[in-house]
Order: C-alpha cells, then structure tokens, then sequence
C-alpha cells in the first residue's frame, strides 16, 4: 500500500461564516507597593496583554494587541485605576492597525482612567493608523482627584503613508471628556466621514496632512511650563503649537508622516511626566 497522500485525499478547510469578532481589553488598578508602583488587580481578555517590563523609572504598562489589529465590529475596553500615591506610564508595543470595514460595523474603544490623590498617570500609545476605508468610534473617558497628575498623547495617521495609500473613504469619531474634582475641565470631539482625504486637504481642517496628534497635561503649574515646551517645538519637522490655561497645556500637531510628529511627543512629554519615555517608544 503507498504511502502518498493525495492531496485531494486532504480535508479541505472550512471557510468561517462571518468575521472573527473581539470583544475584550484590559482592567487594571496601579498600587503603592515595598517595591513603588506595581500591579493591584488586572483582568485581560480578546487577545490584549498588559506586559510590564523592568524599568528604572518607574512602572510601565505595554498595551499588547496579540490579534495584530482591529477590525469593524471589534468592541474594547482598557480601563485603568491609578490608586493614591502611584506612577506609571501606559503605552503601546507599537501604533495600533484599523483595518478596513467590510460593513457598516465601527471599531469601538472605551478608554476609562481614573488617577487617584497624589497619583500621577501617563496615557501614551504610540498613535493608531487608520486604513482606507476604517470605521473607528474611540470614547475617552478620565476622573482626575484634586490633585493628580495626569499626561495623555494621541497620534492618528489616516492611511498608510508609507506605502502610499490615502483614506478616500471611512469614518473616525473621537471623544475626550476630562474631569477634576467631579467637574469637567477638557472635552474634545472629532467626527469626520465620508472622503476623508479630501476633508482634510481643507486649509481650515489640516491643510493636507494626513497626521494628526494631540498631547495634553492636566497637572499643577502646567502653565510655567509654556516656554520650555515651545522652546522645544522650534526645531519641530512638522506643523506644532502649544497653548495653556487653568493647569492644562494642550499641544497639537499636523504632519505628513507619523515620524516627524512622534519626534515632538518624544521632546515635549518626558519634560511634562518629569521622566523618561518607555523603551518601547519607537521615533
């Protein structure tokens, strides 16, 4: 009797009915610990990890997405609890992929933080690109106490630049609400549809870039930091500009490529945490 397998002998795959849909993320509370902060409580599901490696300045969370990116449908939840007395930096492994939609079905992300007395967070993935035709509905939520201190960065890139594709066609609706003390003191709302390259070659929208990304800090004397944060910004590569009030500094920024914008985060956050950024950051 031989030994060859035909292969039409083989089971054929089964093709899925419908798409794989994600929903999960990540709950993790900060505590003070002998060692400072570490990890209190942490609940990972649908293929997103928390790893933490060894840092000398401080505790840093890596957001892992083992699923490699998200698709229409996909529904996420990071929820993040810096308890009294913590720091810690929350980043990315890398910029998050949206892939295209192959139906109505936004990607959803919920994003929920809350920074305790005396505690210090920092949000900083290193930014989301949005492919041709994506659908992303991204809700950011942060309850700040009296006197936390709080740094959150987000870059988007709409298309993938370096291969030469523009976003012709999708949908991106962006909310930030941020409070202090139970009163909200930032709120910020994006939604743009439809031929989104076209939108923003708009003078009044982004003047043709196709990079976005804006860095915030709610902290006491955010204001006396105004000028060393432009002073840094004079060598920027890309269109940037910073303003503060009421112990918040808000910078934005419009550019061409992800790099040029990540450059000015890397010069302008470490001044505003007062430490280095993860190793894992990438410019």
């Amino acid at each position: 009797m031989s030994a060859a397998i035909l292969l039409s002998e083989l089971p054929r795959a089964v093709t899925p009915i419908g798409r794989v849909r994600v929903d999960g993320g990540i709950r993790a509370s900060l505590v003070c610990g002998a060692r400072g902060t570490g990890i209190g409580t942490l609940h990972e599901s649908g293929g997103y990890r928390l790893m933490r490696p060894r840092s000398d300045h401080g505790f840093e969370g890596v957001i892992v997405n083992t699923g490699g990116g998200m698709v229409g449908g996909d529904k996420v939840q990071l929820a993040v609890c810096a308890e009294a007395g913590t720091q810690g930096i929350i980043t990315s492994q890398s910029a998050e992929r949206v892939y295209r939609a192959l139906d109505s079905n936004d990607t959803q992300v919920n994003v929920s933080l809350s920074v305790a007395d005396g505690a210090a967070l920092a949000w900083l993935p290193q930014g989301t690109i949005l492919f041709d035709r994506a659908r992303l509905t991204r809700r950011m939520s942060v309850e700040l106490a009296a006197d936390a201190r709080f740094v959150a960065g987000e870059m988007l890139v709409f298309g993938r630049t370096a291969s030469g594709e523009t976003m012709t066609a999708g949908s991106l609706r962006d909310h930030w609400r941020v409070t202090r003390g139970g009163k909200l003191i930032y709120a910020d709302s994006v939604r743009i549809e439809g031929d989104i390259q076209a939108q923003l070659a708009r003078p009044g929208l982004a003047g043709g870039a196709c990079v976005a990304g804006v860095l915030m800090a709610a902290l006491p004397g955010a204001a006396d930091l105004l000028g060393p944060v432009r002073e840094r910004l004079e060598k920027a590569a890309c269109r940037v500009a910073a303003s503060a009030w009421d112990d918040m500094l808000i910078l934005r920024g419009l550019a061409d490529r992800l790099e040029p914008l990540a450059q000015v985060f890397a010069s302008v956050a470490p001044l505003l945490m007062g430490r280095p950024l993860p190793r894992v950051w990438s410019v």
